[in-house]
């Protein structure tokens, strides 16, 4: 007879802080999101609605949930757990709304790693037909262990660089991770770069050394 483990069972306690949508296609409209648990439990809530301004949108709202997860008992290594971030437009003065795209956050990724922040590009929902633009959705997620055995691994990061001229360069960072050699060209630009000073022909001194016995002479 086969012995089955059983699954290691979590809790813990999100903090979702939904920040702005950068590099919005459009200069005016109302979006607002949904941001919906589709594994570890049934948490479900809309954003405000905030206008677009400079082709930017910045929420800074936060939200407080309990997330399930388990865990291979081989491993250790917790299960998937996705958060998704649908991103809204209103429409007819807000009776109606489009989807412009979503975003899937895996919380397991973040799971005893303190506040995180993440910058991801939007996804359509209909790719076949529409074309989809680069908009870049950054949140801050932070998850504390509620219940469950504290020795666990959080599966590989699937964060990707994200790096669109025009956007503010904390924004980047924040997409490409650690490593600041791209603030400071960013920050100053390529012509703050100091140049090497010319130095003198190494037969210079010679030259003057030169001139100096036919004086003394």
């Amino acid at each position: 007879m086969a012995f089955i483990m059983k699954k290691k069972k979590f809790k813990f306690q999100t903090s979702f802080s939904l920040e702005e949508l950068a590099a919005v296609p459009f200069v005016n409209g109302v979006l607002f999101c949904k941001i919906r648990l589709l594994d570890g439990g049934d948490f479900t809530q809309l954003s405000s609605r905030v206008e677009v301004q400079q082709n930017c949108v910045r929420w800074k709202k936060k939200f407080s949930f309990v997330c399930k997860m388990s865990a291979n008992p081989a491993t250790g290594v917790l299960d998937p757990c996705i958060c998704r971030v649908s991103v809204r437009k209103e429409l007819k003065g807000g009776k109606a709304f489009s989807k412009l795209g979503f975003a899937d956050l895996n919380l397991a990724e973040f799971a005893g790693s303190g506040s995180t922040a993440r910058c991801c590009l939007l996804e359509g929902y209909d790719t076949k037909n529409t074309r989809q633009d680069n908009s870049i959705l950054k949140v801050t997620i932070g998850m504390q262990l509620l219940s469950g055995d504290p020795c666990f691994k959080t599966p590989a990061c699937t964060a990707k660089s994200i790096a669109i001229p025009g956007q503010d360069s904390s924004l980047q960072l924040d997409c490409k991770g650690d490593g600041t050699t791209g603030n400071n060209v960013a920050s100053g630009g390529l012509n703050s770069v100091r140049q090497p000073k010319p130095r003198p022909p190494l037969n210079s001194g010679k030259r003057n050394s030169n001139c100096m016995k036919g004086k003394l002479k």
